[in-house]
């Protein structure tokens, strides 16, 4: 083979190599601007979603404002009335503290009272049975020594037969 038939095939093979890299060329340039077109619609896509995204996340965030306002307003009112109901423990405590102070106060002055009339109870009982019942008994039992001293007396008076008598009534009851 002669230098001109390899130039010729070699010219050839090189023809055919950049016609095959145009045509590849070709190929890659359609398929990027497919891909181009794809992608274009797959970010108009995106781009519509992350709107619609963003309008709902703008929502919730308005819908969380308000809640967090309104948690805030319903915190504020919790505490006052956490600090209200405080305060009137705190008095009903002073109150139930000062009741029970003064109750026991007033037991102590009744136990006193009453401790003092049973002393003085015991005190008149007392002075009752020396000045009155122990002299009444006194005079009761020189009463009955006198009664029986008469009675002795007088039985010396009576006839025997008489008190036998009597003393057979005395055995009898």
């Amino acid at each position: 083979m002669s230098e001109s038939t390899l130039l010729t095939i070699f010219t050839g093979i090189v023809a055919i190599s950049f016609l095959v890299q145009c045509i590849v060329w070709i190929i890659l340039a359609r398929t990027v601007q497919r891909l181009a077109t794809r992608v274009e619609e797959i970010r108009e896509s995106l781009s519509k979603t992350a709107e619609t995204i963003s309008e709902k996340v703008e929502g919730l965030l308005s819908t969380i404002k308000t809640s967090a306002e309104n948690l805030k307003t319903l915190q504020e009112n919790l505490t006052a009335t956490s600090e209200v109901i405080h305060s009137r423990v705190v008095s009903v405590d002073r109150f139930l503290s000062d009741a029970t102070d003064s109750a026991r106060l007033q037991i102590i002055r009744i136990q006193d009272t009453v401790d003092m009339a049973c002393r003085r109870t015991e005190y008149a009982v007392d002075l009752l049975y020396r000045g009155v019942l122990r002299p009444v008994s006194e005079a009761s039992a020189i009463m009955n020594g006198l009664r029986a001293g008469l009675a002795v007396l007088l039985r010396r008076a009576n006839p025997p037969a008489v008190r036998a008598r009597r003393e057979d009534e005395e055995m009898f009851i």
